[in-house]
């Protein structure tokens, strides 16, 4: 080690470079990461925590979001929605493509896509926009929003056809967006891209529908037999989304 080298200060750093770079990670994560003892690792993230420089959600440590803050990944100023623990864990537990995306001018825009290894966002992608009619994650949120809300999304929407499956009968996508609701999930049935499934839920905040939450896959990956499981699975990491947001937001 070079002498003007502070080996506290230097493990420390390590920490915290390693979050920048993986996200979220357990204790043991860590250790093995930087090949640290046990009593080191405890120290560093114990003073890191306490100094706010991370937070624990659960097992799993992270950046703390208001002080390294990436302003164009916000929705408001007080999300950042690539910081949620929540997405990370179900796309390792699943190992398919993991959306989040929330509103805005008649479109989705996308504020998360989480892709093998499953340990960082695909930046490339985010802010990206996708159709509200066709999209999983878009009839998720549309579904769910009030009377007039809805109404005036579906008096700005075009209802273009991507494939031969998009929904695009405007006499029925209210009838559709009711059995959304009722169900819970949506699913994009290759509406959007031939040989693509995508199922999403939507994300609450103070009983408010502010975004939704999808797994992308291969028809392989995602098949009719099991997307009730999977829209189990994303209903559950829904609501621990919600449960960090309030916590972040605390």
């Amino acid at each position: 080690m070079n002498s003007y080298e502070v080996s506290t200060l230097k493990k420390g750093l390590l920490i915290l470079d390693l979050l920048r770079q993986k996200h979220s990670l357990t204790f043991n994560e860590i250790m093995e990461e930087l090949s640290m003892n046990k009593t080191s690792v405890f120290r560093m993230l114990h003073t890191l925590e306490k100094m706010n420089y991370i937070i624990k959600y659960n097992k799993f440590y992270q950046l703390n979001p208001h002080i390294f803050r990436d302003e164009h990944l916000y929705w408001h100023e007080d999300i950042q929605w690539t910081s949620l623990v929540a997405p990370y864990q179900l796309a390792r537990q699943e190992g398919i493509t993991t959306y989040i995306g929330i509103l805005e001018d008649c479109e989705i825009v996308i504020k998360n896509v989480i892709k093998e290894p499953f340990e960082q966002p695909v930046f490339h992608a985010l802010d990206s926009r996708t159709p509200i009619h066709s999209s999983a994650l878009g009839k998720s949120v549309l579904a769910q929003l009030l009377p007039e809300k809805q109404q005036e999304m579906l008096n700005c929407i075009v209802l273009n056809t991507f494939t031969t499956n998009t929904f695009n009968d405007h006499g029925l996508l209210i009838p559709h967006l009711q059995v959304i609701k009722a169900q819970g999930y949506a699913v994009d049935n290759e509406e959007t891209d031939l040989g693509k499934r995508c199922i999403a839920v939507p994300i609450y905040m103070d009983k408010e529908v502010i975004g939704a939450i999808a797994l992308h896959g291969s028809t392989e990956q995602i098949t009719k037999t099991t997307i009730r499981s999977f829209a189990k699975k994303l209903i559950e990491t829904s609501q621990q989304v919600t449960r960090e947001l309030k916590h972040l937001l605390s």
